[in-house]
């Protein structure tokens, strides 16, 4: 600074000699130059030339110094024509810091920061590359696409998936919501056109319109997250009206469930054979049964076409045995149905397509698509729709058509390094099947991107902030709110939910009506845990991974569809296959993209089924499934566990960071999940039922020794377990970590 001084000259040489300042410290920030000392003295040095591609699709340099900028350029950095070396995302990865800044507010493409402190230097960073920043004054100009992958980036947008409208029904809406209570209709609702809108205004208009008592409804969909949804907007439209928890809002298989529960009738365990004893339940001719289900007035079933097989009988079963002046609403949606596979007699048969048969229903279809905010992809709506309905036995011209549809409504296709791509900051990544987005996972962990990943077969997932602040706290300990206050205060990293709404959660679980908490109380009332504290996913941030058929009924503004190699063979089924293709593009509201994946080979192996792959020198194994963990009392019990608050201190940070944990062995043969950083911690331990799969992976005895080191699990988050109380005690809390990935087996 000294030494460019004295080019300065005039009244402006302190203002000046900032800005020259600032440059110099941006341009050694971003790694353009280097920096350090030699003999003594302070020196600046080239650096190897980056060329970084910008979301816009432009690239600019950093380092070397030997291309011109172009006289009075305001650009920091130079535009290039010539090949990338890296994206913005590869360079802002290269930076240690969070990617997240709570709390900024959203940039435009043109601006000044205001954001309270002082601008956080990931974010300059990230300006000084993406169009002109002025270091000293803190302003920016970029474009449009540029500015809004920033936002993603750095947490500064509002990121709602959400894009159903808010406002009241439309005109098909509200003739389906009017009908008569004891009506019996067939509604299509194709993609986005407010389905759920419909079925809960059919359920307020039911109450305030028809004096049906909310005890006598009943709403069947497939998935929680449906069923919370829809039971939150009807109470807070219905909130004044007696008696409306009453309301029977299920899923299939909670129906089946509660119905066998209720009849103190026994079956094996698991969802399927629930569904088949309770479809033999309600055909038994059981007067008890037939009462309890003669006492409904109307019933609501969702996603019709999704119901084959056992689902279907069960549904069968319940219609046949409803009075005939109940009413029932059927939502389904032919270009939809992708459930084909699950049929045992491989029929086409669904409960949509054969309710829609019969003459006492009627048929309506919901007319507007609330959905899509673009021209192209209303378009394709449309006409994929077309093609489908046009060739409803399935072709394999007719999937090709639609393929080809997709992509010519797509803003960009065969995206390879989707990993890297700017858009995939948020909203869905999607695949066809479960290899493909074990692939998908891997090549976004392999890259050190944060994501989420939607695999049904997990283990409950309570939110942990519970565990968290009221584990290792005796089942009989009262917690005033003042206490609590300090505790949720105390929890490090804080918990997302305030003070104030997790205190009226926890007064709910508890249930006593008092203004303290029992923790044994709370631990009880999550037994059966609201729908509204349970997650679908694992992981904290980024974007949602799922296969299309786990993502049914979600939507976002931006949708990553990963293409591969078309299905071959002689058993294709070539309608099947086209309708889980538009099922996934549907659910982009604004951005549509496609990728192009190879989804790497995995075996199956055990029940509940999982995947393994087989390496020169080692083994992968999927990890993570619901019996992977030992439970929390044996766990204790181990020897392990010298302090159960920190123990859980732990867990709890670790749910929010994420890092890499090991399974080593004890010397009992427990396979014990430690920190790989020098203190080993331990934070809970692989089941034997894991440790035998392991073995069995190894091609070695069930009482073998053990490896030395199953290296590569991921923590991906944790979730609240209720402990078990001794005979005639209350339950207690602790917090256990959710695994993902794939654990490296030695071999």
């Amino acid at each position: 600074m000294e030494w460019v001084q004295q080019f300065i000259e005039g009244p402006d040489r302190s203002e000046a000699s900032a800005l020259v300042e600032s440059v110099i410290d941006a341009l050694c920030e971003i790694k353009d130059v280097g920096f350090g000392t030699t003999l003594g003295e302070p020196v600046l040095v080239a650096l190897p030339v980056r060329r970084v591609a910008l979301p816009d699709g432009k690239v600019v340099a950093i380092g070397d110094h030997r291309i011109e900028s172009g006289a009075g350029s305001e650009h920091l950095v130079p535009e290039v024509d010539e090949t990338a070396t890296e994206t913005l995302i590869d360079f802002l990865d290269s930076f240690e810091g969070p990617a997240v800044l709570t709390g900024a507010p959203a940039l435009s493409p043109k601006g000044r920061w205001i954001g309270d402190g002082a601008m956080a230097s990931a974010l300059r960073r990230a300006l000084t590359l993406s169009g002109v920043f002025d270091p000293v004054t803190l302003e920016w100009s970029t474009s449009e696409v540029n500015v809004a992958f920033i936002n993603d980036w750095f947490g500064l947008a509002d990121n709602a998936s959400s894009t159903e409208s808010t406002s009241g029904p439309d005109t098909s809406q509200l003739r389906v919501a009017k009908a008569a209570a004891g009506s019996r209709m067939v509604v299509e609702a194709g993609p986005g056109a407010g389905k759920t809108h419909a079925a809960c205004e059919r359920v307020i208009a039911l109450v305030q319109d028809e004096d049906l008592a909310p005890s006598r409804i009943l709403l069947l969909s497939f998935t929680r997250v449906a069923v919370a949804e829809l039971r939150a907007r009807i109470a807070q439209r219905l909130q004044d009206v007696p008696n409306v928890a009453a309301l029977q809002i299920r899923t299939f298989d909670s129906f089946a469930a509660r119905m066998l529960t209720a009849s103190n009738s026994t079956f094996p365990g698991g969802y399927d054979a629930a569904i088949q004893a309770a479809a033999r339940l309600l055909r038994s001719d059981d007067p008890l049964v037939a009462d309890a289900i003669g006492q409904l007035e109307h019933v609501i079933i969702d996603e019709a076409q999704d119901l084959v097989g056992d689902r279907k009988e069960l549904c069968e079963a319940l219609v046949s045995l409803l009075d005939t002046s109940c009413g029932i609403t059927v939502f389904g949606d032919f270009a939809q149905s992708i459930y084909g596979y699950q049929q045992r007699d491989k029929s086409s048969s669904t409960f949509l397509t054969e309710i829609a048969q019969r003459d006492d229903f009627i048929s309506d279809r919901l007319e507007t698509d609330h959905r899509t905010k673009t021209v192209a992809l209303r378009e394709m709506f449309r006409a994929v729709r077309g093609t489908l309905r046009d060739d409803q036995r399935g072709s394999r011209e007719g999937y090709f058509n639609v393929r080809e549809q997709i992509k010519a409504a797509a803003l960009e296709n065969e995206i390879t390094r989707f990993a890297a791509h700017s858009s995939t900051t948020r909203g869905l990544i999607l695949t066809r099947s479960r290899r493909g987005l074990f692939t998908a996972a891997e090549a976004m962990r392999s890259t050190g991107r944060r994501f989420r990943l939607r695999l049904p077969d997990r283990p409950l997932r309570i939110e942990p902030w519970i565990g968290a602040i009221l584990g290792a706290h005796q089942a009989s300990e009262s917690i005033s709110r003042d206490a609590f206050g300090g505790m949720h205060e105390m929890l490090f990293p804080a918990a997302v939910r305030d003070v104030d709404e997790s205190w009226e959660i926890l007064l709910d679980l508890d249930g006593s009506g008092r203004d303290s908490i029992v923790v044994g109380r709370v631990a009880d009332g999550l037994t059966e845990p609201p729908l509204e504290l349970l997650s679908d996913h694992e992981g904290n941030a980024g974007p949602l991974l799922s296969t299309i058929h786990a993502i049914k009924g979600r939507e976002d503004q931006r949708v990553m569809l990963l293409l591969t190699r078309a299905p071959h063979g002689e058993t294709v089924d070539w309608g099947e296959e086209a309708r889980a293709l538009y099922v996934g593009a549907t659910r982009a509201s604004t951005e549509l993209r496609t990728g192009w994946i190879s989804p790497v080979k995995f075996y199956t192996t055990g029940k509940p089924e999982r995947y393994w792959a087989a390496r020169s020198d080692h083994r992968l194994i999927e990890i993570g499934l619901e019996s992977d963990l030992l439970d929390w009392r044996e766990f204790l019990h181990s020897g392990h566990v010298i302090n159960e608050a920190e123990t859980i201190a732990r867990i709890w940070q670790a749910s929010i960071e994420e890092p890499k944990v090991v399974a080593i062995p004890d010397s009992e043969g427990r396979l014990i999940l430690r920190f790989e950083d020098e203190d080993g911690f331990a934070i809970g331990a692989l089941s034997s039922d894991f440790a035998e799969m392991v073995q069995s992976i190894r091609q070695v005895a069930p009482d073998a020794t053990p490896p030395e080191l199953i290296s590569g699990i991921s923590v991906v988050g944790a979730t609240t377990v209720v402990v078990p109380g001794n005979a005639g005690e209350l339950p207690g809390l602790a917090l256990t970590p959710l695994l993902g990935g794939f654990a490296r087996i030695p071999r």
